[in-house]
């Protein structure tokens, strides 16, 4: 695979979040890891990493994934990209509560249509006027679930068809072994890895297989994976990655993109026998908030 930008550093706080996870792994525990955690950048900014295992996605191709950016964190869309999301109407980007525990609305910008992180001439740039959390998401220091955020922008986007969210009784989309794409910004090295992670500039995607909620509570325990809220996908070498959070996993369906999942955490990237996991998007406690938090932008 191609990468557009050579190998990263991490900061401090990926390396004691390596080093508890080891001590956590040596007690026997399950360890869930952030998937947007943030290794610095070679040019003194902050990464979200993305996607193992995938491929550089040409210009246009998923319109609808979106960019958000924290504009203290350096002066270019490249550093200052964190997290990703998806336009679900002209107003609002779907993204994952977690990735906004550290940052207020006037922090935020989100860019749509973007592929590389290096154009600036691509995609349209919007403000966030306000930020709804599902309101029974409390932080990931304590769990992962109902880890869904709706992102209202101060002035719509154009000409970009928005990703749909399917229908609750619609799981024949995520059936066990089907296949999904995964897309985004970030780290293409598998983890835990003793080489440095490198991040891609332009957007990656992958194909990965739909899991079973059975495999992934064996995976992560029934204290972790809740199959109510929750979807689990991926295999070795194929999975998202630290800071790939918030960005969506979908199908095509009539040529339209169905997002089934918010990317939300996972132990490892790329590991055997732990597939990435995904708030489930058309859950019937997590759909309806998305749409009453959409309806009112």
């Amino acid at each position: 695979m191609k990468i557009e930008n050579g190998s990263g550093t991490r900061d401090v706080r990926g390396y004691l979040l390596v080093l508890l996870f080891a001590m956590l792994l040596a007690l026997g525990a399950a360890v869930p890891v952030l998937a947007a955690e943030e290794p610095a950048r070679e040019d003194g900014g902050t990464i979200q990493p993305q996607v193992v295992g995938g491929q550089s996605v040409p210009d246009g191709k998923y319109r609808f994934v979106a960019a958000l950016r924290d504009v203290t964190r350096g002066n270019s869309a490249y550093q200052q990209q964190f997290c990703g999301g998806t336009l679900i109407d002209r107003n609002s980007v779907l993204t994952a509560a977690h990735c906004l525990e550290s940052v207020t609305a006037p922090q935020l910008r989100v860019t749509v249509g973007l592929t590389s992180l290096k154009e600036p001439g691509q995609g349209q740039t919007r403000s966030v006027e306000s930020i709804a959390r599902h309101p029974q998401y409390t932080t990931s220091l304590i769990t992962f679930r109902y880890d869904a955020a709706v992102l209202s922008l101060d002035r719509p986007i154009k000409n970009i068809a928005p990703a749909k969210i399917p229908a609750s009784d619609s799981n024949n989309l995520e059936d066990p072994d089907d296949q999904a794409t995964v897309a985004g910004w970030g780290s293409t090295v598998k983890q835990p890895s003793n080489n440095d992670p490198r991040y891609p500039v332009r957007m990656q995607e992958a194909q990965v297989p739909i899991v079973s909620d059975a495999a992934a509570r064996r995976a992560y325990g029934a204290d972790d994976y809740e199959p109510r809220l929750m979807l689990a996908a991926g295999r070795e070498n194929k999975d998202t990655c630290q800071g790939d959070s918030g960005g969506p996993i979908f199908v095509k369906n009539d040529r339209r993109a169905f997002q089934i999942g918010i990317t939300s955490f996972g132990n490892g990237c790329g590991k055997r026998n732990f597939p990435g996991v995904y708030t489930e998007a058309n859950s019937e406690d997590i759909r309806p908030f998305i749409f009453r938090a959409a309806d009112a932008n």
